[in-house]
């Protein structure tokens, strides 16, 4: 799903429930965002992560946060095991643009794991950690051409990626996030930690506790 992600439905849309088995099958890139605590978005990462009985590939790219690889995979599986990836962000002043050469080293990753074996739709799963450190120290161009990079590579595989924003969608309007998301997981933290699924032109699914 290259190019321009809108999800589309009519004047009052399907639920986003129906959308689950085409993101899955084709894969997808998902916002997710909400004023929620790091903790609950932890739980988050773990079930987009997929099940540990289940083989996926992961990749993990560290953009900002202070939770461990371990806190952020499901339980069972390691930062050390064979199928998951940790892509640090790093910046130096060698680099002119660390941006552009993290979704490089992103999209290498993808790539290998494609090599070893074609992956098929949703096999490869991907998460980014902290979307507000990346608005918050580059401008709003890199950070757009961070996504889609990204973006792109986890299309290429059908692949699913999730991005962390812990704040209101809405602080994103900077960004083109109805263009550069398939869907959003929606985060909340009262009366309870819970998450829903929301698309454009859709009605959002029901709560799910976290």
């Amino acid at each position: 799903m290259s190019g321009d992600r809108r999800a589309v439905g009519g004047e009052h849309g399907p639920s986003a429930a129906a959308l689950l088995p085409r993101l899955k099958r084709n894969g997808c890139n998902l916002l997710v965002a909400g004023p929620a605590s790091e903790e609950t978005a932890n739980r988050a990462t773990q079930r987009l992560f997929g099940s540990p009985d289940l083989e996926r590939k992961r990749v993990l790219v560290r953009t900002g946060g202070d939770a461990t690889p371990d806190e952020l995979l499901p339980s069972g599986v390691s930062a050390t095991d064979p199928d998951v990836r940790v892509v640090q962000y790093r910046a130096s002043p060698e680099d002119a643009d660390p941006l552009a050469s993290l979704a490089r080293r992103v999209a290498a990753v993808v790539t290998s794991f494609d090599a070893s074996s074609p992956l098929v739709g949703g096999e490869l799963r991907l998460a980014v950690t902290s979307l507000e450190d990346v608005v918050a120290d580059h401008d709003t161009l890199a950070a757009e051409q961070f996504l889609r990079r990204v973006a792109d590579a986890v299309a290429s595989v059908r692949g699913m990626g999730h991005y962390r924003y812990l704040g209101p969608r809405g602080d994103l309007s900077a960004l083109p996030v109805d263009r550069l998301f398939d869907a959003f997981v929606d985060l909340r933290e009262h009366p309870r930690a819970a998450q829903r699924l929301s698309a454009p032109a859709t009605r959002p699914t029901e709560w799910v506790d976290l």
